[in-house]
């Protein structure tokens, strides 16, 4: 009884020995928080990828603003047209025109005084914006030209009558920025239908040959 009893003790302490001893060398279970990267995790990134600097949409596209300028400068444009506003109109900028084939560099007295007739002949004279697409330095605007025909503009056309006439007309204009600032114009402004409006009328070349020059025209 002895020698069982001894061997049981024996048995059971060695049981509790090798246990303990698994236990120590068994790691303890990972907390979430503390588990190993997933594979994706654990991939290297690339120093160009933390090294590049974060860019906005706007300055991945080096023409978003130079677009943005020529179609302000070409709104105020029409506003100074608008408006007639003195001011606005001396800090404009000077600018070539491309007009009827021409070119010709328009500076603030010679936009004042074509702004200042256009008016007096149509005091509510008003440019609408019917489309505008930008792109680098240029925009292109679409535009409808409205006003009352009360002050004779064009030499051809006829004096303004009572009631007046109602003035409606179309044209493009493309602008062109440079250093920030308007630098060139081209207009196709349909002035022909205009004439004809402010009762302007067609005549073959026999037609005008055939009127009296300044010196045959009676007093």
């Amino acid at each position: 009884m002895q020698k069982v009893a001894a061997i049981l003790i024996l048995t059971a302490t060695f049981s509790f020995v090798t246990k303990a001893q698994l236990q120590a060398q068994t790691p303890a279970a990972a907390t979430p928080s503390a588990q190993a990267p997933s594979a994706a995790e654990a991939r290297p990134v690339p120093a160009s990828a933390i090294d590049a600097p974060q860019t906005s949409p706007q300055a991945q596209s080096p023409d978003s603003n130079s677009s943005q300028t020529a179609e302000t400068w070409a709104r105020k444009y029409f506003e100074l047209w608008n408006t007639g506003d003195k001011a606005a109109i001396d800090s404009f900028p000077d600018f070539i025109m491309h007009n009827h084939g021409g070119r010709v560099i328009i500076g603030h007295d010679k936009l004042e005084m074509v702004i200042t007739n256009w008016r007096r002949s149509m005091p509510d004279l008003t440019f609408t914006i019917d489309d505008s697409v930008a792109s680098g330095d240029k925009a292109v605007m679409r535009v409808t030209l409205k006003g009352t025909y009360k002050e004779l503009l064009f030499p051809e056309a006829a004096e303004p009558r009572s009631p007046p006439r109602s003035i409606r007309a179309t044209g493009i204009l493309i602008f062109k920025v440079k250093d920030g600032k308007i630098h060139e114009i081209w207009q196709a402004l349909d002035e022909s239908s205009m004439k004809v409006q402010m009762g302007a009328q067609w005549k073959t070349r026999q037609e005008l040959s055939a009127q009296p020059g300044p010196s045959q025209s009676k007093p």
